[in-house]
Parts: structure tokens; C-alpha cells; sequence
């Protein structure tokens, strides 16, 4: 099966994303990158690879059907305890995002407390993760309502 472990961020300012990632979710610098089309840094938790890139120009700026050089929709980071996650996020820099529909992820077993990151980018966290993360986890086990 396959398993997500990449994510890019397009950004105008990599320096200050990365730093971002690496104090607010304690990620660790694995690399940087410096292509005819990119420039930025590679992060990791271990298991997913996160690439902020500044792109140098249009034609690898163009995603979702236009150019877009900063920004992804989400993602989200599975946390050992919300407190201490959340004071180190905004720490760094980041704003809570109060989000309707707390109830409904609390009903069905997932709390996912919403923060925007430099670039407008949202990061979730959630102590008990998402659907299918992990191993032996049934799809059936809890329907998801929108």
C-alpha cells in the first residue's frame, strides 16, 4: 500500500517556513535544495518528507490549475499530547484557527485543532491521528460524516 511521504510547500520566504516547521513541530532539517527550478529545504519527522520551496519561476509554480508560489490546502501532524503541541506551535509563530464542526471530529473519535503557519498554510494536530494512519485500522470502524 502506498503511504504519503512527501509534502511541498511553495513559499516566498523558505528560510522563515522552514524555521517555522522545525521550532513549531520540532521537525529536523534533512537537506536543502537548490534546483534550476527551486530553491529551499528539505524537513522530516522520520517517516514524511516535507520540501519548502521557493520556486524560481511559472511553469513549476503551476499546481491545482494555476501558479501558485505559496501555499498547500493542509496537512495534518499526529501529537503525543495537545497541550505542550500546541504551546510549542504557537511559540513559533502560529495562530489558532477556531473551526466549526469540533463537535462532529469529537463524535467520531478526532479532534483536529487548526493553526495557520507562515504562509497561510493551515497544520492540524490531533492526539489521536486520522482514519487510516494506523496499522490494522478498519475504514468500517468509524463512518465519517461531512
Amino acid at each position: 500500500m502506498a503511504r504519503i511521504r512527501h509534502i511541498a510547500i511553495g513559499t516566498n520566504d523558505p528560510e522563515a517556513t522552514a524555521k517555522f516547521y522545525i521550532e513549531g513541530l520540532g521537525l529536523k532539517q534533512v537537506g536543502e535544495v537548490n534546483s534550476p527550478t527551486a530553491q529551499g529545504y528539505y524537513l522530516s519527522d522520520g517517516h514524511v518528507n516535507l520540501a519548502i520551496l521557493r520556486f524560481k519561476y511559472d511553469d513549476p509554480a503551476t499546481t491545482e490549475g494555476g501558479v501558485r508560489y505559496a501555499g498547500i490546502h493542509h496537512f495534518g501532524v499526529e501529537v503525543d499530547d495537545m497541550e505542550s503541541a500546541r504551546a510549542q506551535i504557537e511559540a513559533a509563530g502560529a495562530v489558532h484557527r477556531p473551526y466549526p464542526g469540533t463537535e462532529h471530529m469529537a463524535a467520531r473519535g478526532n479532534v483536529e485543532v487548526k493553526f495557520s503557519g507562515p504562509d497561510g498554510v493551515t497544520v492540524d494536530l490531533s492526539e489521536h491521528g486520522w482514519l487510516g494512519t494506523h496499522e490494522g485500522e478498519s475504514a468500517a470502524k468509524t463512518p465519517i460524516q461531512m
